[in-house]
This record gives structure tokens, C-alpha cells and sequence, in this order.
């Protein structure tokens, strides 16, 4: 196992606040490239593009929506007049909002991992760079936003990741502290806030980073939900002896 510097001996002050796991959104809780590859599909109807497969789609994450869409058109040759494409924008952007969670789904073993989690005392938050309430109506008709104390996404007023801001802001708005907090993502930017706050990350390798998720910088590497919850319980201090229980075997099969 990794060693975490998540500062258990650091004092009884420390050791009073229960840790914080935060968790980014796309690629690290839920496979919602479906449903952005339908709203972008939609909005380029009229133009001679093809299907958008979610291996494409994938390949196109990261940087939030507006990115997104640009890296698409030029992914598919599109030279579509500035007017336009600004309009084939907005159109993606109102048929995503309007249909954000119609296809996606969570990845395997991942609700019964927060469930797990919180109920070892432990605090959970939600940090992504998707707009916030389009990421709030996701984790709500996924059924898990009430597993969360705090969602962080996307405004105007704050800046997305690699920033470290909205990483801090989840784990003050869940009651956790920066020393004992830890986050889990699957690109660039979520090891880049990580290393910026100054808080341990874990990247797993099933989700959208466009390069290979082992070359990039975390404290650990992991290829599944099972992988995945070892290293989350050892750093939250849960005694389970490494096995998981049943219903997680299944879920996660």
C-alpha cells in the first residue's frame, strides 16, 4: 500500500476531523460519454459528420464541454462558419442539459464503495469541472447524490481544475481539512489540482485521460473499483483486513 501523507499523527486536532475522499465526476464515478456523444451528435445533425463513438468521445474529454465541442470539429473536419459553430455550441450545451444522465451509468462496485466509505465516518465530496448543476442532476438521477456532502463543479466565478481551488473548496464544503484528504480522478487535471493543494491522488486507469493514466503523477495507479477501494480504506484507517465483502465482489463482476 501506499503511504499516504494525510497527516493521521499530526496531532489530535488533525486527527478529530474525518478524513475527506473527493472524487471527480466523468471517467472516475460515472461513464457519461453516451450521453455527451448523443447531445453532440444532435447538435451537428445537419452537417455531414458521423456517429460519435464513445471511444471517440472519450478521447475528446477532460477540459469540460466547451472544449469539448471544439476538439470535436476538428477531430471530424468540420469547417463550419464561426455564426454557426458558436450556434452548433449552444445547441450542444441546451441538449446535453436537458438529457445529461439518459445513458450514463456508474462504473461497476463504485455505489457500494461510497456507501462503504460513509460508513466508516468518512467525507465525501465531488469535485469536477462539468457545470455544477448539470453535475447535481447527474449524481441526483444516478440516486447517489445524497452519498455526497459536497458538490463542486464548474462557474463562472471559479476556475476548473488543474486549478487547486475547487479541490479545497469540496473538502472545506464537506467538513473535511486539507491534510486529511484525499482525491481520486482519472486525468491531467485532477493530478494537477491534486500536486497544487498539496493532497494525495489516486488515478484510476478506466476512465477518459487521452495518454496513458500510469505515466501521469499520483501517489497511486489503479485499474478497477476493487483495486480502488483497498487503497481508499487504507488511507480513511478501516480495519477490513484487505477483503471485500460479497455484495462488493458482485457488484464490481
Amino acid at each position: 500500500m501506499v503511504r499516504y501523507q494525510n497527516g493521521f499523527a499530526r496531532g489530535r486536532m488533525l486527527l478529530a476531523v474525518p478524513p475527506t475522499v473527493v472524487f471527480d465526476l466523468d471517467g472516475t464515478l460515472v461513464d457519461t460519454v453516451p450521453d455527451i456523444a448523443a447531445a453532440l451528435d444532435s447538435a451537428l445533425q445537419r452537417y455531414p459528420s458521423c456517429v460519435t463513438s464513445p471511444r471517440d468521445a472519450a478521447a475528446m474529454m477532460g477540459d469540460g464541454l466547451g472544449t469539448f465541442f471544439w476538439r470535436a470539429l476538428v477531430a471530424k473536419r468540420l469547417r463550419i462558419p464561426a455564426e454557426e459553430a458558436t450556434e452548433a455550441l449552444q445547441h450542444f450545451l441546451a441538449a446535453y442539459a436537458r438529457a445529461p444522465a439518459t445513458l450514463s451509468r456508474l462504473y461497476p462496485g463504485i455505489r457500494l464503495l461510497l456507501e462503504e466509505i460513509r460508513g466508516y465516518g468518512a467525507r465525501t465530496a465531488v469535485c469536477t469541472n462539468k457545470v455544477e448543476p448539470i453535475a447535481l442532476r447527474i449524481l441526483d438521477q444516478l440516486d447517489i447524490l445524497g452519498l455526497f456532502d459536497a458538490v463542486v463543479g464548474y462557474r463562472d466565478d471559479r476556475p476548473k481544475k488543474p486549478d487547486p481551488i475547487p479541490l479545497l473548496d469540496a473538502i472545506e464544503q464537506a467538513g473535511g481539512s486539507r491534510e486529511r484528504a484525499l482525491m481520486i480522478g482519472d486525468s491531467q487535471p485532477d493530478s494537477g489540482a491534486a500536486a497544487a493543494a498539496r493532497v494525495p491522488v489516486i488515478l484510476v486507469s478506466y476512465g477518459y485521460c487521452p495518454i496513458p493514466v500510469h505515466t501521469l503523477p499520483a501517489d497511486r495507479h489503479v485499474d478497477d473499483a476493487l483495486a480502488l477501494r483497498g487503497e481508499v480504506l487504507h488511507f480513511i484507517g478501516a480495519n477490513t483486513n484487505g477483503h471485500p465483502s460479497a455484495a462488493f465482489r458482485r457488484a464490481r463482476s
